[in-house]
C-alpha cells in the first residue's frame, strides 16, 4: 500500500477508482437489495406496560456523548465521503442532524488523504453543522500501513473538526473488493502510537459483521473508547460486492462476495458480547430500522443507535428535491417511535431503560445464538 499524504499525491486514474468506488457504494444499496436476509432485532420482545405512570411529552430521550448532550440517541452512521455527489448527501446529512441535534458520522477519510480535491466532501459536514457531535472515520487498513503516519490521523480530525474518531474494522469487505488490504499485523503496534499522542475519543467501528467478546475484551484494553457494532443484519458489503463485478473474484467458480454476504455476528448478539467485557460507549448499528430497534439496542446494553440505509434513502430524495426535509422527517419518525416505545414500557428517560433485564424476552434464532 502506498504511503498516505501529501508526499505520494495520488495518480488521475487513482483518483477516478476511488471516486468511481464511493459512487457505487452510494447507488448499489439503492438500486439492489444488499440487506442481510435476517433482522434479528425482530426475536426481541419488549415488555408493555398497560397504564403508563408519566404522560407522553415528560419522556426525555436526551442524553450525553461524551461531552456533549444530544437530542436522542440518535447517530447518521458513516455513510460516504470522496465524491462530488457525496458532498451533497453529507452536505444534507449533516444540516439536518445539526438541526435535530443528533450525532453525524462521515465515511472513510483515506480519499480525502489521498486526494485534496475530495476534501470539500468530508469538510462541508462540519461548515454546515458547527455545533453537533461529529465522528470521523479511517480504515484499519490504513492504520496497520507499514507506511501509517501519525499525522494523518490528525489530518483526519482537522478535515472536519472532528470529536470522536472512529477506526472502522472492515476485514471482510476488504477481502472481497479489489485490491483490499489484507494485512493487519502492525495494528496494534500502530494503534498504541496513536493512543499515546491523542487524547480524542476513538471508537472501534464495524461494519457489518459484528464483534465477539474476544476481541472486544482486547480492544477495551488496547485503549479504545468505545464502540460502534456494526452487527450482520443490515446492509452487507459482501453483497454489494457481489453487484461491483470484481474481475478478481471472477477467476473462481463462486464470487466469494457471494459466498460471503450473510457472515457476521448479528447486532443483539455483539451488543451483549461488547458490554460483558467493557462499560465504554457502545453504538448499536446493523440492520436497526426504527426507533423501536433502538429501545431494543438500549435494553441490552448500547448507549445509542446508529442508521446509514435510512439517512441514505432520505438524504437521496433530499437531493433531487434540494431540500433537507426527508431526512428531518425520518429524525423525528425516530423520535417519535422511540419516544413512544419508552412510554409503553412506562420509562420516562433513557437512562432507566439501558441493560434492564425485565425489560425484554429475546426469542427463536437469536436466543439460540445466546445459549448455544
Amino acid at each position: 500500500m502506498t504511503q498516505i499524504g501529501k508526499k505520494n499525491m495520488p495518480k488521475e486514474n487513482d483518483s477516478k477508482e476511488i471516486m468511481d468506488r464511493k459512487l457505487e457504494h452510494l447507488k448499489i444499496p439503492l438500486e439492489h437489495d444488499v440487506q442481510h436476509s435476517k433482522n434479528y432485532f425482530s426475536d426481541i420482545k419488549l415488555i408493555h406496560h398497560p397504564i403508563p405512570d408519566v404522560d407522553i411529552e415528560e419522556v426525555d430521550l436526551s442524553v450525553k456523548f461524551y461531552d456533549k448532550k444530544i437530542s436522542a440517541p440518535i447517530c447518521i452512521s458513516a455513510i460516504t465521503g470522496g465524491h462530488p455527489v457525496s458532498k451533497e448527501i453529507n452536505e444534507i446529512l449533516a444540516k439536518a442532524a445539526e438541526e435535530e441535534n443528533i450525532i453525524m458520522s462521515v465515511g472513510s477519510q483515506r480519499a480525502g488523504l489521498e486526494d485534496p480535491t475530495l476534501l470539500d466532501s468530508f469538510k462541508i459536514t462540519r461548515d454546515v453543522a458547527p455545533t453537533i457531535p461529529i465522528i470521523g472515520n479511517i480504515g484499519i487498513g490504513q492504520v496497520s500501513s507499514l507506511n501509517f503516519e501519525l499525522e494523518d490521523f490528525n489530518k483526519c480530525i482537522e478535515m472536519i473538526n472532528a470529536d470522536v474518531m472512529a477506526i472502522h474494522l472492515n476485514v471482510l469487505h476488504e477481502l472481497v473488493q479489489d485490491k483490499g488490504d489484507l494485512s493487519y499485523k502492525l495494528f496494534r503496534k500502530n494503534f498504541q502510537k496513536l493512543r499515546e499522542i491523542n487524547n480524542i475519543p476513538i471508537i472501534a467501528k464495524e461494519v457489518g459483521t459484528g464483534f465477539n467478546q474476544e476481541l472486544a475484551l482486547i480492544l477495551d484494553k488496547l485503549g479504545f473508547d468505545g464502540f460502534d457494532i456494526g452487527g450482520a443484519g443490515g446492509t452487507s458489503f459482501a453483497a454489494i460486492e457481489s453487484k461491483r463485478k470484481n474481475l478478481n473474484n471472477q477467476r473462481y467458480t463462486r464470487d466469494p462476495a457471494e459466498v460471503f454476504k450473510e457472515w457476521g455476528i448479528p447486532t443483539p448478539i455483539s451488543i451483549i458480547y461488547v458490554r460483558n467485557v467493557s462499560q465504554k460507549l457502545i453504538i448499536a448499528t446493523g440492520g436497526l430500522r426504527t426507533g423501536i430497534d433502538i429501545a431494543k439496542s438500549i435494553v441490552l446494553g448500547a448507549d445509542l443507535g446508529g442508521f446509514a440505509y435510512n439517512f441514505l434513502q432520505s438524504a437521496w430524495k433530499d437531493r433531487k428535491d434540494n431540500s433537507i426535509s426527508h431526512t428531518i422527517k425520518e429524525i423525528r419518525t425516530l423520535k417519535n417511535e422511540l419516544r413512544s416505545c419508552l412510554w409503553l414500557m412506562n420509562i420516562d428517560e433513557i437512562a432507566k431503560l439501558k441493560g434492564e433485564r425485565d425489560k425484554y424476552v429475546i426469542l427463536g434464532e437469536l436466543y439460540r445464538w445466546l445459549n448455544q
